[in-house]
């Protein structure tokens, strides 16, 4: 069961710390009360929704929750690559660029690293035909919409990527290789806070996503897949035809919101961080940036 405050390790600290909800009242309205749960079903999932509150962030009028964000949140402001004072909307903020090395990439060859700032979860798929944890999705064949992909991956390993909104939300490739055509699959926009995750089974197999199926130099195929959630109203990727890439290039960002990057990988071609798994095993998320170690080419 996913608490409203989970329980984070902090790989610098080797503490755990409970995460602090920006604002988590108003989610509990919606997940936890009769009037909410109607909301929910039939209102505010729906795209046209998010897309209404996304036009308020991206107006002036929204400039007057940056201040507020950057003081509940404790931003380390010395790390943006503009002024507070240049951003133009609260989302102008939200999808903030840093200055270079703020995100220093782990450049050995055989490092698997994090592609975003996040919190993470691993899970093992082998023998699992459903994940173990409430709120995320019950078979892979739903949360990828592709036999042929859902085949490739099915007893390897998920990297779940929770993305808090206090999180930098623009997210990179994690090593060099080519990409297909990306995939749009269509659904609704729950969002992805543990209040909605604990109060909602199958937010990640239900709520809108992009998946893009990476062939990687040193982790072989890699199916890296982009969540929306409830007010983030557009995901971002940079190029949605064939490319190429490289380690730490940036491969897009989520508008405003808190959402998630899933990837999957065959079971040969990675072995995740034991620290990662270990606490994965306890129900704790691990803190982890941008270019960070999380695992290692088998």
């Amino acid at each position: 069961m996913t608490p409203d405050n989970p329980q984070l390790y902090n790989r610098k600290t080797r503490n755990i710390e409970s995460e602090d909800a920006y604002k988590s009242g108003g989610l509990k309205i919606l997940y936890r009360t009769p009037f909410g749960k109607l909301l929910t079903r039939t209102v505010l999932v729906r795209r046209g929704i998010s897309k209404l509150y996304g036009r308020y962030m991206k107006s002036a009028k929204s400039t007057g929750k940056i201040t507020e964000f950057i003081n509940h949140y404790n931003i380390d402001v010395s790390e943006i690559k503009r002024p507070i004072e240049s951003f133009t909307s609260f989302n102008d903020f939200f999808i903030r660029e840093l200055k270079a090395h703020a995100r220093p990439i782990d450049t050995t060859p055989s490092h698997l690293i994090s592609p975003a700032d996040s919190r993470l979860f691993v899970f093992d798929l082998a023998g699992h035909p459903k994940l173990p944890v409430k709120g995320y999705w019950y078979h892979i064949e739903e949360l990828v919409k592709d036999p042929e992909i859902a085949d490739m991956f099915r007893d390897g390993w998920c990297f779940i990527y929770r993305l808090a909104p206090n999180d930098y939300h623009r997210y990179a490739y994690l090593d060099n290789g080519h990409q297909d055509k990306v995939i749009r699959i269509n659904g609704i926009l729950h969002s992805v806070n543990p209040i909605a995750l604990r109060e909602t089974p199958g937010v990640m197999a239900r709520n809108y996503r992009e998946l893009t199926l990476l062939h990687t130099e040193h982790f072989g195929p890699v199916a890296h897949i982009e969540v929306g959630a409830l007010f983030v109203g557009k995901i971002v990727n940079r190029t949605y035809g064939p490319a190429t890439f490289k380690r730490g290039e940036e491969k897009g960002w989520f508008e405003f919101g808190g959402s998630t990057v899933i990837q999957l990988f065959r079971k040969d071609a990675i072995r995740p961080d034991q620290d990662i798994l270990d606490h994965t095993a306890r129900g704790i998320e691990t803190l982890v940036r941008l270019g960070e170690k999380t695992g290692t080419a088998q």
